[in-house]
């Protein structure tokens, strides 16, 4: 799949190379024209734009053009080739403009983070089958976090940026993803859902976007996480790979337990109640019926 994808992208023709760092509304970029600027990243730009027969997308173009941007940028676009799932966004072509490498996607928009306890277990469950297929790949994210999860306009989320991507043997081998800057590595990912061995060099695997994922709950719940919810959190996120879900699965299962001891205990309440009324209820009737029952007739057991 890689050759392929090297050799599509040597013999994809060059569109006009652009001087600024931004490109002007009407650029065409293959088979597009930018419509506008929708976000810019440490890496490239995002830009709304318009196909031939009117389909809006975003094409995503690298701004930063060293070659290890320039390695991350081709292995996103790679990943992306490779895995079709609903909740990874929809590759539909790239090549380069100038200089610069692009990738055109579907249009996503801001993805609102759920609030109640189905709706997050729904989401994260989304999320890590996406994750799931990720490693299923051979790659690890290693960026998940709110401002990389988008949506479709049905409400779908999807989770976007593999830019820091990596194959899981390689990271596991070595400090590959750890940048220099001013002469000091420093970690890869953002602080608060990046896990701790990827700021310290250490070998990181599967269990790194455990520990993203389980970041989110707390992100979702804002500090008010219920008891069952908390155990996963802690198990998910603890600072000890080793001693965290070792695979999505188990988080995945972690979370369904949770749901249905929920929706149990919701069911034996439902049914305590259900019998107290109906209780209630016919004690109520019984009374009722032994006023309406004339006196005389109750002596003479009638």
């Amino acid at each position: 799949m890689e050759d392929d994808f090297d050799n599509w992208l040597s013999r994809r023709e060059h569109e006009t190379p652009t001087g600024s760092m931004e490109l002007a509304a009407g650029t065409r970029i293959g088979d597009y024209s930018i419509v506008a600027l929708l976000g810019r990243g440490g890496f490239a730009d995002v830009y709304r734009a318009r196909g031939k027969n009117g389909e809006v997308v975003a094409i995503k173009v690298l701004h930063k053009l060293d070659d290890k941007s320039r390695a991350r940028f081709v292995r996103e676009s790679e990943i992306l080739s490779q895995i079709r799932h609903r909740n990874i966004p929809r590759l539909l072509s790239f090549g380069s403009c100038g200089d610069r490498p692009y990738m055109v996607t579907e249009l996503l928009t801001d993805c609102e983070l759920p609030s109640t306890d189905h709706k997050i277990a729904k989401f994260l469950k989304q999320i890590m089958s996406a994750v799931e297929e990720l490693h299923r790949h051979g790659f690890i994210h290693r960026d998940i976090k709110p401002a990389n999860i988008l949506s479709r306009a049905d409400g779908t989320p999807v989770l976007i940026d593999f830019g820091l991507a990596a194959p899981i043997s390689v990271v596991r081998r070595e400090s590959e993803g750890l940048s220099v800057e001013d002469g000091k590595q420093v970690g890869v990912g953002t602080l608060g859902y990046s896990a701790p061995e990827q700021f310290s060099g250490l070998p990181a695997d599967r269990a790194a976007d455990v520990h993203a994922i389980g970041a989110l709950i707390d992100t979702c719940y804002r500090g008010n996480m219920p008891r069952c919810w908390h155990r996963i959190y802690l198990a998910a996120t603890n600072s000890n790979p080793k001693s965290r879900y070792q695979t999505v699965q188990e988080l995945r299962r972690a979370v369904n337990r949770r749901h249905w001891r929920k929706v149990l205990i919701s069911v034996v309440v439902a049914i305590l109640f259900g019998a107290i009324a109906f209780q209630c209820m016919d004690k109520a009737r019984k009374n009722s019926l032994e006023k309406r029952v004339p006196h005389s007739f109750q002596k003479k057991g009638i």
